[in-house]
């Protein structure tokens, strides 16, 4: 049992909620939790959209992936999620408490799941875990929201002028300094890699961009804007 505690507070250490945590902290918190460890494997759902959320789930290993059926009946995969993570924050407290997503195994996964009510006194008992708390639920209510404005565009090709346009002007710059890779463009996106892919080398090659490494330099900025309709 020791061990096993142990080991669970070593991940716990590289979660972003623990931020800043001491030993003892850790310990109290653990202790608060009153919390049970569940096993799943690859294909199995932790969560079904819908359900009432009534425990803060914590990835401790493994993967999982958060998808989302648009209005139309088309499934979005949100993101992947790599161990280890806390699951769905933004969802556990609210007039609504119900996931809008689904939580899907990708391999063999252990989760951490904790009582509402003892989760929230943890929080109450500790500012560091509470603010750590609230900045991954701002986090993530902002990556909801970038999701969502790229969902408005039809084609690719918007979605990637879009994203270009507002990084050049948030970075005040031409080249634009890539922050993110396509992988994780594709996921914000909701589209796959090689479709990123087709369309980003469609754009470059048609001369709208000229991509080298992580700089990009618009070279037709109308041609650009017209992608957006």
């Amino acid at each position: 049992m020791y061990f096993r505690q142990k080991k669970v507070e070593e991940l716990l250490e590289q979660c972003q909620i623990f931020k800043n945590l001491n030993a003892q902290e850790m310990q109290e918190a653990l202790q608060t939790f009153h919390y049970q460890v569940k096993k799943y494997q690859k294909g199995d759902i932790l969560v079904h959209a819908q359900e009432v959320v009534v425990q803060q789930l914590i990835l401790l290993q493994g993967d999982v992936k958060s998808e989302m059926t648009s209005f139309d009946g088309k499934l979005i995969k949100i993101a992947d999620l790599k161990s280890p993570r806390i699951l769905a924050p933004g969802f556990l407290f609210g007039n609504h408490s119900h996931y809008p997503i689904s939580l899907t195994a990708s391999n063999s996964c252990e989760v951490m799941a904790i009582n509402k009510e003892n989760f929230l006194s943890a929080l109450q008992k500790n500012a560091k875990l509470q603010l750590n708390f609230l900045n991954l639920i701002s986090n993530q209510t902002q990556f909801l929201t970038r999701k969502l404005n790229f969902l408005n565009f039809k084609t690719i090709k918007g979605k990637i002028a879009h994203y270009l346009l507002n990084s050049q002007k948030r970075q005040q710059s031409n080249p634009i300094t890539m922050d993110q890779s396509q992988t994780k463009l594709a996921d914000l996106f909701g589209v796959t890699r090689p479709s990123l892919s087709r369309a980003w080398n469609d754009m470059n090659h048609s001369g709208i961009i000229n991509s080298q490494g992580n700089q990009i330099q618009i070279i037709d900025l109308k041609a650009l804007r017209a992608f957006l309709g």
